[in-house]
């Protein structure tokens, strides 16, 4: 048994928590429709990435990071689009719960539609509209 308690002090010794922890996912998509932009500007407590657009059916973009413990990681995209940027959403895209254990692996898709903003925790899972534009 101490030779047991020897190995896996030896082992958390070793690795660090973070390398065996899959990184976590924000996934965003444009499906507003042929021709139009969606305008994002993702931020986390610890990063902002800027501003950027992406074309209807582009590559998704996808935010790739691990857990801050023990500060709660959560992670914003402000959203716009239509004429003149006039429809935005600020969403709350990540947030970790408060725990001692980071979560490893979690995806997170949102889907940028005419007539709101969908939401999947699963890629294998259809999204559900789970925000509606609001208008400026």
């Amino acid at each position: 048994m101490k030779y047991f308690i020897f190995f896996i002090l030896v082992t958390a010794t070793y690795f660090r928590p973070q390398e065996a922890c899959v990184k976590n996912r924000v996934i965003l998509h444009n499906e507003l429709g042929p021709g139009r932009l969606l305008e994002y500007h993702c931020y986390s407590n610890k990063d902002d990435l800027g501003i950027k657009n992406m074309a209807f059916n582009a590559t998704p973009y996808v935010i790739a990071f691990h857990d801050e413990i023990p500060n709660l990681t959560t992670w914003n995209c402000l959203l716009r689009q239509g004429p003149n940027n006039k429809f935005v959403y600020d969403v709350q895209m990540y947030k970790a719960g408060p725990r001692l254990i980071p979560r490893c692996g979690q995806i997170r898709i949102w889907t940028a539609k005419l007539d709101g903003i969908y939401f999947a925790r699963q890629l294998d899972t259809p999204s559900v509209l789970a925000l509606y534009w609001i208008e400026k």
